[in-house]
């Protein structure tokens, strides 16, 4: 198996290519191999089969903590990807400990831990660590780095409620990412855009995000982004009132998600049906709608959308007649909102 060929395809972003390469080459479970293997999963989307075979990759490693660093961050950001708390911490923790021990990887390591932070709701403190990092890639004329570091101050901007600051951060990942000729670093900051200038009430220019970074992302191996440009542009359709293309662009992307294991993001699907489902009438569909939606937003990291459901479901009982049942989930939902220090209930735009 030529390792070097199969890394080549891995930085090319031909994921499902270099995956044929490896599970064809290889006579051994070995740790490197196993590491590539994981890295092309992760690339596919595929992340719940990703983290096995890190796990396995850190198996197989035994005493090369070289590269048991970089399964653990593989790890980290596979958990992070899908919503999963705990483990997203507990890999990052490993991460930082491994990276100030061996002097090596430590941006990277660094990142996953404000992430992971980000990903719990320690807004405050990850926002510290991500600005840290941005200032330091500066500096260090590090483009990619500072792409990455933009996109994710760009999304705990949003969380805070801090739009120009978050629509700033955006694009000024969008412009690094060119700078860095990094197609796929572009397309997510687009992804970024998209979503918070909706939120903001910029449908127009939100629109034209998710269409520019559907074109970049649509001879790529990359599922995740796919089902990502089906869900924000139907996001968007929905708030247009173009509910038909909308709920048609859900289906898409439920059943991309589904397929990666995304669970997390299909609660935002499900969300996303069931509010064109109420606007059309159909309470008890909708409601469905909503139940699975919690169902799939519970002990996944997703307040936000779990404080979105809240809100629909209190919505959709005073509909229905059911004023007390509206009211207390009502402040169920404002009880929820206020724990996470989300503003979810003021997003008129979303």
């Amino acid at each position: 198996m030529n390792l070097e060929k199969i890394e080549e395809l891995l930085d090319s972003g031909e994921f499902a290519k270099a995956l044929t390469a490896i599970r064809k080459g290889r006579a051994k479970r070995e740790a490197g191999p196993l590491y590539l293997e994981a890295e092309a999963l992760r690339g596919l989307g595929l992340f719940a089969k990703a983290i096995s075979a890190f796990a396995a990759a850190r198996r197989a490693a035994k005493h090369d903590e070289e590269l048991l660093l970089q399964c653990f961050l593989g790890e980290a950001r596979c958990h992070r990807a899908l919503g999963n708390e705990g483990n997203a911490l507990a890999s990052a923790k490993e991460a930082l400990k491994l990276s100030k021990r061996l002097g090596m990887l430590r941006a990277d390591a660094d990142m996953e831990w404000a992430l992971a932070l980000r990903l719990v709701g320690k807004l405050a403190e990850a926002a510290g660590m991500l600005e840290k990092l941005r200032n330091d890639y500066r500096k260090a004329g590090d483009y990619a780095g500072e792409t990455f570091t933009l996109w994710a101050l760009g999304g705990l901007y949003r969380l805070q409620g801090r739009y120009a600051e978050g629509i700033a951060a955006f694009e000024g990942s969008f412009k690094s990412a060119n700078k860095a000729k990094d197609e796929a670093a572009a397309g997510y900051a687009l992804f970024g855009l998209g979503g918070i200038l909706r939120v903001a009430g910029f449908m127009g220019r939100a629109l034209d995000c998710y269409v520019r970074a559907r074109k970049l992302f649509a001879k790529t191996d990359d599922a995740f982004a796919k089902a990502y440009a089906e869900c924000g542009t139907s996001n968007v359709l929905r708030q247009l009132g173009r509910l038909e293309e909308a709920f048609a662009g859900y289906e898409r992307a439920h059943k991309l998600y589904s397929a990666l294991s995304d669970w997390a993001d299909l609660g935002f699907v499900e969300w996303g049906m069931g509010e064109i489902r109420r606007k059309n009438g159909d309470f008890a569909a909708a409601l469905k709608n909503y139940r699975k939606a919690a169902e799939l937003f519970k002990g996944r990291s997703e307040p936000r959308g779990e404080a979105l459901t809240l809100l629909s479901l209190a919505n959709l009982y005073y509909l229905t007649g059911k004023t007390v049942k509206a009211e207390a989930q009502h402040a169920a939902a404002m009880q929820h909102i206020r724990r996470h220090n989300l503003h979810t209930h003021l997003e008129t735009f979303t």
